[in-house]
């Protein structure tokens, strides 16, 4: 950008105070002198007396200066700013025929700017009326061909209108039994979401219950493997087997102590989660393939002291005779629904010495005489 010539010194206050303000809005375009005249219609020279303030620009070159800085700042210019230009372009205009011509030419350039407006106003305005007046006679014409058209539909409207009716209440029907059916099923949808948060809270417990049964089930398996280590070593240190026959006359007369204390309390049912027990991890085991695993001697048992109480014995002594070590203690924890005297019999017949194996799973085990358990004895 070209510098600008220096302000005059014989300059008035008012021309002085115009052309800084006209020096401002010019610098803020940030174009050189040649270009801006170019851009805005008039020599350089005549540019640059507007600037030095050596000549009055027309009103007309303020308005175009504050429009160009209007477009480089994105805004448009502010009314207070215009007002303070158009005092000081009235100040720097003075008095006189100067002054009278300077106002003469800003009403006139004022004149022919709303006449110019009013002449681009007038001709969209015209534009408009007719565009509007041809729509106009467009819908008359439409309006007079549905007029035509209608009245020689009417009748087989009617008979549509009609048959749409039925329709209608066909369809209002049919809506009004899906609207039943809807509320049917959200009352099945709430109970189903009932239920499954109550089968969720059943779940929880049964887990919680499930995790103290195993750590229950956990102790007491410590418990009895250190029981049944400490069996072994008594049955080690067992020289004769009439030592048995005693533990077996005490634990028989424990029983009976047992059984008349209890004779009166109904039998404890097994824990739910023990009835379920229908096979051995060891499904091949010979106390499994002889109907002596854990979960069949519980039914052998229940069913004997339900029917024919001296069979107890008989069917205890064949599943201690027959079963693993990890076998009885699963034993042991599905007899703990069973009376005292029973579970009794049980630890008493695990402590006796173990027989001699054979080959024959059994054949040869020494037979129980079933009048030798007599009820007292259970």
């Amino acid at each position: 950008m070209a510098q600008l010539e220096p302000l005059a010194a014989d300059l008035s206050e008012a021309k002085r105070a115009l052309a800084e303000a006209l020096r401002t809005l010019y610098k803020a375009l940030n174009l050189s002198m040649g270009r801006y005249a170019i851009r805005c219609r008039t020599d350089k020279g005549t540019l640059s007396r507007y600037l030095s303030g050596a000549r009055v620009p027309p009103w007309s070159f303020i308005m175009l200066l504050l429009e160009h800085v209007s477009e480089v700042k994105g805004q448009p210019a502010n009314e207070d700013a215009v007002a303070l230009l158009r005092d000081l372009y009235i100040r720097a205009a003075g008095t006189g025929s100067a002054r009278r011509s300077q106002d003469l030419q800003f009403l006139l350039e004022e004149a022919d700017q709303q006449a110019r407006e009013a002449a681009s106003l007038e001709k969209v305005l015209r534009n408009a009326v007719h565009d509007l007046q041809q729509q106009v006679n467009h819908l008359n014409v439409e309006i007079n061909t549905l007029r035509a058209a209608r009245a020689a539909e009417r009748q087989a409207v009617g008979a549509e209108v009609e048959r749409f009716s039925r329709d209608t209440e066909d369809l209002k029907s049919e809506r009004d039994s899906l609207a039943q059916e809807v509320e049917i099923l959200r009352g099945q949808l709430r109970e189903a979401i009932k239920a499954r948060e109550l089968a969720e809270e059943k779940c929880d417990q049964l887990e919680r219950q499930l995790e103290q049964a195993e750590s229950r089930e956990a102790k007491e398996e410590q418990n009895n493997t250190e029981k049944e280590r400490q069996a072994a070593k008594e049955d080690e240190s067992s020289a004769e087997s009439s030592y048995g026959d005693v533990q077996t006359k005490i634990a028989l007369l424990e029983m009976q102590l047992l059984n008349l204390r209890e004779a009166t309390r109904p039998p404890e049912p097994p824990p739910a989660y023990l009835l379920d027990v229908e096979k051995d991890d060891d499904t091949g085991s010979r106390a499994a393939r002889q109907g002596y695993s854990p979960g069949e001697t519980l039914r052998r048992v229940d069913a004997a002291h339900k029917d024919k109480p001296t069979n107890v014995r008989k069917v205890l002594s064949r599943a201690v005779e027959l079963q693993t070590p990890a076998e009885i203690i699963v034993t042991r924890a599905l007899l703990r629904g069973m009376p005292a005297a029973v579970r009794d019999l049980f630890e008493a017949l695990v402590l006796l010495p173990a027989p001699a194996p054979n080959d024959d799973d059994g054949a040869n085990s020494p037979q129980v005489n079933e009048t030798e358990t007599t009820a007292a004895e259970l």
